[in-house]
């Protein structure tokens, strides 16, 4: 994934935002599972991809048998979760998969770079994205290309993240990807 900035998409709007930009990839946050067949089918068509984040998708359980129907039923792109099952049916599946971490404490850090190893995620989702020390902590357990999410508000932020190490971020700044995409000539 070559995007540097990833729009986290909550509502129509947004969504017919993203449709209309030059970005390729977004993620769904928050919507009903009775929407996703008409938003992969229309970001589909346009050649655009999105991932869904599974925890936070209303009607989809969060575990290998939701995952399994975004995968082979929608043509789900790629799938965000805290859950090392999801993540290993997605893989399993061919699917793009990104395991979220939460910055909390050393010890939250070590066990889920270890799950992240474990599991062979893709990527894996740091947050807060702006936490000082967080990728070279995340560095002592595991090598796997990072995102930042979380906290970030400008594109000094993302340049500040994507100099850390990470190879992208999310953000639900829609503003904020298109001033990006302007200044810095990203366009996914």
């Amino acid at each position: 994934m070559e995007q540097h900035v990833l729009p986290v998409i909550k509502d129509w709007k947004q969504f017919n935002r993203f449709m209309d930009s030059e970005l390729t990839w977004g993620i769904l946050l928050g919507f009903h599972i009775n929407f996703l067949a008409d938003l992969f089918q229309q970001a589909h068509a346009k050649g655009k991809k999105l991932m869904v984040h599974m925890d936070l998708t209303h009607g989809l359980a969060n575990d290998p048998f939701g995952a399994q129907y975004l995968i082979q039923t929608l043509r789900c792109d790629g799938i965000i979760s805290t859950k090392g099952k999801v993540i290993a049916c997605a893989k399993k599946h061919h699917c793009l998969a990104i395991l979220r971490l939460f910055l909390i404490d050393s010890d939250s850090v070590e066990k889920g770079c270890a799950l992240a190893n474990q599991v062979q995620s893709d990527y894996l989702e740091l947050l807060p994205a702006m936490c000082a020390h967080g990728v070279v902590r995340v560095r002592q357990y595991s090598d796997l290309p990072l995102i930042g999410g979380g906290l970030i508000s400008s594109i000094q932020d993302i340049d500040a993240c994507l100099a850390q190490g990470m190879c992208a971020v999310t953000t639900s700044n829609f503003a904020l990807c298109e001033e990006y995409m302007r200044k810095r000539g990203d366009k996914g």
